[in-house]
């Protein structure tokens, strides 16, 4: 059996306010995500009024795990510092795909 690809969960507050500039600045993470074999894979958005809520799940191929060191460097490029500097939160989290377990 192939490893299993990964899909990265982002979930993140956005002040209404800043809304068009995090749209701007995750179409440039989209073409990061690209450069390391990956695509987003779904868009979500719920409007809270003053926030929106966003869910952004974006799938990588099983090579990711060997490409730490590029992941952990982009914490350090201005994209994500702009991005951290717009948000109110954020949760991120890595998981594998894994087979249903439905019939």
């Amino acid at each position: 059996m192939a490893p299993a690809p990964y899909y990265g969960v982002n979930i993140f507050d956005v002040p209404a306010h800043h809304w068009e500039a995090v749209c701007q600045n995750v179409r440039q993470q989209i073409e990061a995500v690209k450069m390391l074999g990956g695509r987003s894979h779904l868009w979500s958005v719920r409007d809270h009024g003053p926030r929106k809520r966003v869910l952004w799940i974006n799938r990588y191929p099983q090579q990711i795990s060997m490409a730490r060191e590029e992941i952990r460097g982009f914490v350090e490029n201005p994209i994500w510092t702009e991005f951290c500097k717009l948000i109110d939160s954020f949760q991120w989290f890595l998981v594998t795909e894994q087979p249903s377990t439905e019939p």
